[in-house]
């Protein structure tokens, strides 16, 4: 029974609100011991509900009202495990159409997991514009008339507001989800963003503006003396280790910005969308804009890292305050359309977060458009597409231009109703070259070069939603910040990941494993103290294979999804741009071929290779 569950709230609630409705149900406790919590649970409650119908629905239109949107929290959120301050957003995802997630900290996932509810689940479409407000082990359907068509930012302080309730927390989405853009992202805690996969858009689909959670039950752990145990041993251990020290010590100074001029030295931060990896990466690192401007520090709940920022800069007259930038996003909208200049880079952040939209998808679609006009591709189509802009400031390097396309974007206008949906949609529509759009299965690629590692453009390539960083962030291995030699995550050659297949399978489900309990990977305790940590709070007893078990089922419930709406083996893979040998830079004559190393990958996986399909030995032995 459920009630018997330790670190849970032991229930789930499934909303309707076409009718305006919902229903609360039990977690089943085998469930809970299967998938954890977070994006585990949700992609087995996807799994249950959808029907093969179903899938042929959403595989014509993601926005359908079956779509199930589901936020959940996990047995180790907001616990004394370090960086446990996150929460998780699933749905089959608009902009690739197939399994998509994203995790935000803050601490709206405190009243989440206070709320009483270990997932809320989501379909229907509401009637006109509405937000729901989670309390006290009930929900109401609230008028979101009064915040549609505001910014993320003011409708957060709007709902507080109107509830009376300063203590609500509040997850929204901005005009990028109201009009559907397809990586529109949520916000919540001014600037936290759940930024992949477009759970905004599918937000606006169901005219969803926000959640508001007021969580006033604290969920109990099996075990908290053990958790502090764990924690103060892991401390005393970390005392003598001058590589965790000292990464800490630079995330907590200068954010995850810190990696920017790391990253070109290694090959690793692309530049000029994918073609440059060399550029004056010091002009945007965090150490400089910390010397620019008024950088303060912020942290997610109970997080001593506190690698977030908060940058403070003049505009129009008048002081504002920016949350981030983090490193993916001075990437995305500096690097890669050829921004230097600090100002314009953190106020593109400032202006995507006031939208609700990722800056990643929407840095490289940006990206895509310069690189086109600049090698004089699609031009003809594209300015079929332009109405105010002229197609002579389409270049490398306008700041200006930046600003109008994010306005654009988010208000699906000229040319930004082009570039909301994505790179892959963008070379279609423009008759070029699908082998030119970044892209892996419909989502865009991150700030980290699949030419640098080999074992990175691996995980690009299987990942569950497409090229995503942190499903399985092989660089940090690669570069010594993290290593489990147990599960042959280590680093070795980075542009050979030969025989350390594995390793990167075993990542990809220690990373499952983190998003569905639910907690951050920038701190990577002691492989053994993962273990305690969850043991703690659930009293489950795992040991490191049945916790790697764990992991390993959670990734193939979720490519069983994605094959049912539609993924091979063939889509498996990299585009052109992203494979290109350069001639210049740290990766200058890379030559990215791992043909050999997807199949072995297979074979760890225990994937057809003719199908990309799980075995059926393999799914049996998971209890899938």
């Amino acid at each position: 029974m459920s009630e018997n569950l330790k670190g849970y709230n032991g229930k789930i609630a499934y909303v309707n609100l076409s009718e305006e409705k919902f229903e609360i149900k039990n977690l089943d406790v085998q469930i809970a011991k299967d998938y954890l919590g977070g994006t585990g649970l949700s992609a087995k409650i996807m799994y249950d509900m959808l029907s093969d119908a179903d899938y042929n629905t959403l595989k014509s239109d993601p926005y359908a009202e079956i779509n199930p949107l589901i936020f959940a929290t996990g047995p180790v959120t907001g616990t004394v495990r370090p960086s446990s301050g996150r929460y998780s957003v699933s749905a089959i995802s608009p902009l690739t159409k197939i399994w998509g997630e994203g995790t935000s900290g803050g601490t709206f996932c405190i009243s989440l997991r206070n709320s009483r509810f270990d997932a809320i689940v989501i379909t229907g479409k509401a009637k006109s514009p509405s937000y729901l407000y989670v309390h006290d082990g009930t929900i109401e359907f609230k008028s979101a008339s009064s915040v549609w068509g505001k910014d993320t930012y003011e409708s957060q302080k709007v709902i507080k507001s109107e509830l009376n309730n300063e203590k609500a927390k509040v997850a929204t989405i901005g005009i990028a989800g109201e009009n559907l853009v397809k990586y529109a992202g949520i916000i919540n805690d001014e600037g936290r963003a759940v930024g992949r996969c477009g759970m905004g858009a599918i937000m606006g689909s169901k005219n969803l503006k926000a959640i508001a959670v007021h969580g006033t039950n604290p969920v109990k752990i099996a075990d908290a003396a053990l958790s502090k145990k764990i924690l103060n041993e892991a401390q005393e251990r970390e005392k003598g280790d001058f590589m965790k020290a000292a990464v800490f010590n630079v995330f907590h100074l200068y954010g995850t910005n810190s990696y920017l001029d790391i990253g070109m030295a290694l090959g690793d931060t692309p530049g000029y969308y994918f073609t440059k990896s060399e550029f004056y990466a010091e002009k945007l690192t965090g150490k400089t804009l910390k010397e620019t401007f008024p950088v303060l520090n912020y942290g997610c709940a109970g997080c001593t890292l506190q690698c977030g920022k908060t940058t403070i800069i003049e505009h129009n007259g008048q002081e504002i305050e920016v949350d981030g930038p983090e490193y993916e996003s001075v990437g995305a909208l500096g690097t890669m359309v050829g921004v230097f200049d600090p100002k314009n880079v953190v106020l593109s952040n400032h202006m995507c977060n006031v939208y609700g939209f990722d800056t990643i998808s929407g840095g490289v679609s940006i990206s895509f458009l310069i690189y086109l006009v600049e090698n004089n591709l699609g031009i003809e189509k594209i300015k079929q597409f332009l109405k105010d802009i002229k197609i002579d400031e389409i270049s490398w390097g306008n700041g200006e231009l930046i600003l109008k396309l994010i306005d654009k974007i988010a208000k699906r206008d000229d040319i930004g109703d082009l570039l909301a949906e994505g790179v892959r949609v963008m070379a279609e529509k423009l008759g070029v070259d699908p082998e030119l759009a970044a892209h892996v299965k419909g989502l865009e690629m991150p700030m980290h070069d699949p030419r640098a590692f080999d074992g990175q453009a691996l995980s690009y390539m299987t990942c569950c939603v497409g090229a995503n960083h942190e499903k399985a962030d092989w660089f940090s291995a690669e570069m010594g910040n993290l290593a489990y030699p147990p599960l042959r995550i280590k680093g070795g050659d980075y542009h050979k990941i030969d025989r350390r297949e594995r390793g990167v399978k075993n990542l990809q489900d220690l990373r499952a494993i983190d998003d569905s309990a639910v907690n951050c990977n920038f701190r990577n305790p002691d492989l053994e103290d993962i273990i305690g940590y969850i043991n703690a709070a659930t009293g489950f007893s795992y040991d490191r294979k049945t916790l790697m078990k764990v992991g390993e089922r959670i990734n193939n419930i979720k490519r069983v999804i994605n094959c049912k709406m539609g993924i091979t083996r063939a889509d498996d893979r990299l585009t052109g741009i992203n494979t290109k040998v350069l001639p210049m830079g740290k990766i200058a004559g890379v030559k990215l071929d791992i043909e050999k190393n997807l199949e072995r990958y297979y074979k760890e996986r225990d994937w057809d290779w003719d199908t990309g399909a799980p075995s059926q030995e393999k799914l049996d032995e998971l209890g899938i």
